[in-house]
């Protein structure tokens, strides 16, 4: 009997470095979980920062640009193709709103192995106000309808 009260201290030493090692080795893990890991997720995050101002029905801005490993733009995006209804103000507030949604959204949390992914990707974004309709997702061309 003495020969395990003697153990004591030592197996709850042993027992609280193993639990301690568990809670260390599960942070990055915890750290990861708000983090996307696919092109359905991203495409959420980038919706959810974007809205269309009033009077903007029918346009559309489309950017290209390049991510890195962590989920942060690799230099400025280059606008490729605008279509801008209503007066000049208008037209303004929508460029500044999707420009705001990439500076708003960007860099986003992301998995490693999404990350890899994203760092050999060019992503092609069309911030887009019509009714939304069936449009290819197709790995990093994306298409984000404004919020009805």
């Amino acid at each position: 009997m003495r020969r395990h009260r003697e153990q004591r201290p030592e197996l709850i030493g042993a027992l609280a470095g193993v639990l301690a090692g568990a809670i260390v080795s599960a942070a990055p893990a915890l750290a990861q979980e708000g983090a996307v890991n696919d092109w359905a997720t991203f495409r959420a995050r980038l919706t959810g920062c974007w809205q269309a101002p009033a009077g903007s029905e029918g346009s559309l801005i489309a950017f290209r640009f390049g991510l890195d490993k962590a989920g942060a733009l690799r230099g400025k995006p280059l606008v490729t193709a605008r279509r801008l209804t209503g007066d000049k103000e208008t037209q303004r507030l929508y460029e500044e709103a999707a420009a705001r949604a990439l500076e708003t959204c960007l860099p986003v949390p992301v998995s490693p192995s999404f990350g890899a992914i994203l760092g050999e990707s060019p992503i092609r974004l069309r911030f887009v106000n019509t009714k939304p309709t069936a449009a290819y997702q197709l790995n990093s061309n994306i298409t984000i309808f404004a919020p009805e």
